[in-house]
């Protein structure tokens, strides 16, 4: 059987990304040897063009573009080939576009805007066949452990839900399915990501393997202070 080795990575939300998150990635290649990379959704966090209350200490909508390239093209030397999923941090200058009346042929492609390789592809959501059965990866639509697994009749992969980082299996008469959610990668303690200090639930860094249909959370372990401790 030839060896089939999916990546997922999700919530990058770069240029706010945790600041070891990138080496975490490249241990994460180095050892897992990645036929597929997916990453499902917020990639970038666009914060500056948030439709909630933009903190005047960050960078202008402009620089954290600036940044958030600079930070992504070191993703996409990293892995030359990605898909990329929907999400409503990647996609919010559409949806800002869409709420200011601005036709969709005005804006310029993902590709475009992040300066990504056309290796890099986004599309709405994605399936991709495991000797295991197919695996159906989103951003975020539900956050009850094994709901849409159940729903969708197969695996599946979702992000979203910092907080989540977990792996549910659900048997049928036909097959045995998981439901997993990613956890993220992005920096806690960002002025970005603030909203979210009022949540008592901490947002858990890691990605998701799934190896021959089987998944596997890999945690990125913190040290006290928040640091990485450089090992998977």
């Amino acid at each position: 059987m030839k060896r089939q080795s999916i990546l997922v990575i999700s919530d990058y939300h770069a240029p706010y990304n945790h600041p070891d998150a990138y080496a975490f990635l490249v241990a994460c290649k180095a050892k897992y040897k990645p036929t597929d990379v997916v990453c499902i959704g917020d990639e970038v966090d666009y914060h500056a063009l948030s439709y909630h209350d933009s903190d005047p200490d960050l960078p202008s909508a402009s620089d954290e573009l600036k940044q958030a390239v600079i930070e992504l093209k070191k993703l996409y030397k990293l892995f030359p080939s990605c898909v990329v999923v929907d999400s409503n941090h990647g996609s919010m200058i559409y949806r800002k576009g869409k709420t200011a009346g601005i036709p969709s042929a005005i804006f310029k492609t993902y590709n475009e805007v992040l300066s990504a390789p056309k290796t890099w592809v986004w599309r709405f959501d994605h399936i991709v066949q495991t000797p295991l059965g197919p695996v159906f990866f989103c951003h975020g639509r539900s956050g009850v452990a094994g709901r849409l697994a159940s729903l969708y009749g197969m695996s599946t992969v979702q992000g979203h839900y910092h907080e989540k980082s977990q792996i549910t299996y659900i048997s049928t008469p036909e097959r045995l399915m998981f439901d997993a959610h990613t956890g993220c990668l992005a920096d806690d303690k960002s002025l970005a990501l603030s909203y979210n200090k009022i949540n008592p639930k901490r947002p858990i860094m890691s990605i998701l393997v799934i190896e021959n249909g089987i998944p596997q959370i890999i945690p990125m372990v913190l040290k006290k202070g928040g640091r990485w401790v450089g090992a998977v």
